[in-house]
């Protein structure tokens, strides 16, 4: 099945938090993850061929503390500058998301973003053409759940074996859904990030 961009909030067995985003596409193959200290940034790949699209190059994750977020695209940096501002982590998703709205591209691809507060709550959003919805999520050790651009808006499990970033990042990228491009696999731990990143190029 192709599911899109997808997010991701989990556990470890052990019950460790993780976030995870992944690019899957049928456009726009050449694209990788670059990490760094507070981000990730999905950039073009030196083959790709140049585009003004503005939905190709964007912070996938953002940091603020202990706030973390990844998201489908630009969205990301308002969300996290709302919580870094003090706005609770609900309000941030909502605010954001319903400022910029669904991606007004052909197909309506909706923006979607999953996201831990400062008090270790974990929530997953989205916009669509149609609705909003920020769904503070109870997640058990060992369980995960994604939210995709199509066909899973809502949230689903998804088993996922891992309690490293680089395997989390692996499995990901080796699920069952088709077409992947790039993945970024994060874990928190306090205010730093272990992070992970592959791509098919």
């Amino acid at each position: 099945m192709y599911i899109g961009r997808f997010v991701i909030l989990g556990r470890t067995p052990a019950g460790q938090w993780y976030l995870g985003y992944r690019v899957s596409s049928r456009s726009f193959p050449n694209r990788t993850i670059a990490t760094r200290e507070d981000r990730a940034i999905v950039i073009p790949t030196p083959d790709a061929v140049a585009s003004d699209n503005p939905y190709i190059s964007y912070n996938c994750l953002r940091q603020h503390g202990r706030q973390v977020v990844v998201a489908n695209g630009s969205h990301a940096d308002p969300i996290i500058e709302k919580a870094a501002a003090g706005y609770p982590m609900r309000d941030a998703l909502a605010l954001s998301l319903l400022a910029l709205d669904y991606e007004h591209d052909q197909l309506n691809t909706p923006r979607i973003a999953a996201a831990l507060d400062a008090n270790g709550a974990g929530y997953l959003a989205i916009v669509t053409e149609d609705r909003l919805t920020v769904r503070r999520m109870e997640v058990q050790p060992g369980e995960a759940f994604l939210i995709a651009t199509y066909e899973l808006n809502d949230p689903t499990p998804i088993a996922l074996e891992g309690d490293t970033p680089e395997a989390l990042c692996d499995a990901i990228f080796d699920c069952e859904y088709e077409l992947p491009v790039a993945v970024l696999a994060v874990m928190p731990e306090g205010e730093t990030l272990r992070m992970a990143s592959r791509s098919t190029r």
